[in-house]
């Protein structure tokens, strides 16, 4: 698991779409934002 499941409302499967598309830092996660993170998840799972 990586380091985003200790963060409010992000679980294990969060955790894992994350670092599928490339967001492994909470840096990373913070210059990408909320919104185009979740573009990211959802271009890889469509139940997302």
């Amino acid at each position: 698991m990586g380091e985003f499941i200790n963060l409010i409302n992000i679980g294990k499967s969060i955790d894992e779409q994350l670092e599928q598309v490339g967001i492994t830092t909470y840096e990373q996660l913070k210059k990408t934002g909320s919104k185009d993170s979740w573009l990211k998840i959802k271009a890889i799972d469509a139940s997302a």
